[in-house]
């Protein structure tokens, strides 16, 4: 898994994000597109993509996208 086919992943939850924007360090929640339905898709890809299963409250308590990247990782191993 890495970092750079997961931050396509992420880009892909948000409707008319230009792509590239967003960096391992991007705080996600602070970006204009951030809203409850993207949130949604990206537990989604998380579980499709990755067959890995995220809270609501664990991806609250992730603030840049590096952040939940680990998390995914984490719970792989």
């Amino acid at each position: 898994m890495e970092i750079a086919d997961f931050l396509i992943k992420f880009e892909g939850c948000f409707d008319e994000i230009e792509l590239g924007t967003i960096l391992p360090e991007t705080q996600f929640r602070h970006l204009e597109k951030w809203d409850s339905l993207t949130a949604l898709t990206l537990l989604a890809m998380v579980d499709g993509d990755y067959e890995v299963a995220i809270s609501a409250n664990e991806l609250r308590a992730c603030n840049k996208v590096s952040e939940v990247f680990d998390l995914i990782k984490q719970k792989k191993s």
